[in-house]
């Protein structure tokens, strides 16, 4: 079972919650309410699915696509590559 989970801080999870919930696209709200029982726990890394983990990628790179300025588009890229990264190390 533990292979199908990935641990996240909870604290990144928020920061990648609250980006979503800003996300003007319907796929974007779903996996924020999805992600928000995971924020729950601060200064712990949270164990998630891996398909959330993955689905949440897809809908920050869908995001980035359509982002306006610089500083969003480089905070959504920074937190899509955090989590591929945590998916590949788990």
């Amino acid at each position: 079972m533990t292979d199908l989970m990935v641990k996240i801080p909870a604290d990144w999870l928020a920061r990648v919650f609250l980006s979503l919930r800003r996300g003007s696209s319907d796929d974007a709200q779903a996996l924020a309410a999805e992600l928000r029982p995971f924020t729950e726990r601060p200064g712990q890394r949270v164990p998630v699915p891996r398909a959330t983990v993955l689905r949440t990628e897809r809908a920050l790179r869908g995001e980035l696509q359509c982002a306006e300025g610089s500083e969003r588009r480089a905070r959504l890229a920074e937190e899509a590559e955090y989590l591929i990264g945590a998916r590949l190390r788990h």
